[in-house]
């Protein structure tokens, strides 16, 4: 019988699926603070929520962002907050305080930080391309973002579930309201066949061993498409001189790259139900 493990990242995430971005800087810094949290007893959600205020301090800060330094303190607020991110799902593992609401005011916050500094920029950038443009690519590039996201986020999820032998499509409670509820029916139909597939892996070990293998390559292409990626990309649009740079990658290169990295996951896929 095949055999296989999982190698995971600070994270908690397999390490060949991680963002580059938080192995080399943003999980070491944040698993630094994590005995501090515990030895406080800082709730894991106190930590999510925080970490806003340095969203905050981004969207102020990339507001100027033809000023170097000023480019310069929003990736690094950016940074920060990825720290605080990455530091309340290591927490909430330590302690045992994982949860559904936690799970979701997560990403929520992680939605709201992003939302604050695309409109910061968008604002920022009206005297370069006219509010209308500037706003408008802005929500744009947002609207792809979320679809984006959704996807990758999911993807992760139904890896790691197959590869300890479970199965990878579970509908989730909805406690985050109509927000989450459009958020999870979003991810339903962006992977069509999971449950054929789940039954698939769940009856031959050997095929999920296999399973694993194929389509690692895949999801760590599938990287690309994380958090700190953007937050990197925002701040050499930054640097370039325009935020449009930024929606541009946004909207045709990370769309791009998605339904290309999509294509690939369902021809792997389709191979093994053929099978």
């Amino acid at each position: 019988m095949m055999q296989f493990t999982v190698d995971t990242a600070d994270g908690g995430r397999p390490r060949d699926i991680e963002e580059p971005l938080n192995i080399a800087v943003i999980h070491p810094v944040s698993r630094a603070f994590l005995p501090v949290a515990v030895k406080l007893h800082i709730p894991p959600n106190a930590i999510s929520i925080a970490g806003i205020g340095f969203g905050i301090v981004a969207a102020w800060a990339y507001f100027h962002y033809e000023t170097p330094a000023m480019a310069l303190a929003g990736f690094a607020a950016m940074l920060a907050w990825h720290v605080f991110d990455g530091l309340d799902g290591m927490t909430a593992r330590a302690t045992g305080r994982t949860s559904e609401f936690g799970r979701f005011l997560d990403g929520f916050c992680d939605y709201s930080v992003f939302i604050l500094v695309y409109l910061s920029l968008a604002f920022a950038a009206k005297n370069e391309a006219g509010l209308a443009i500037s706003l408008g690519a802005a929500v744009l590039a947002g609207a792809a973002h979320v679809v984006q996201a959704a996807w990758y986020e999911l993807q992760r999820e139904v890896f790691m579930r197959r590869s300890a032998g479970q199965p990878g499509f579970v509908p989730r409670t909805a406690v985050g309201g109509f927000l989450e509820v459009g958020y999870n029916a979003l991810q339903a139909k962006l992977m069509p066949g999971a449950h054929a597939l789940d039954a698939a892996l769940g009856a031959d070990p050997a095929l999920r061993a296999l399973y694993v293998e194929r389509m690692r390559p895949v999801l760590s292409a599938a990287t690309i498409l994380g958090a700190s990626g953007r937050t990197f990309a925002i701040f050499i649009a930054c640097l370039a001189g325009s935020p449009l740079w930024y929606w541009l990658w946004e909207i045709l290169g990370l769309s791009l790259a998605a339904v290309l990295i999509e294509r690939a996951r369902r021809q792997r896929e389709g191979a093994f139900l053929e099978a």
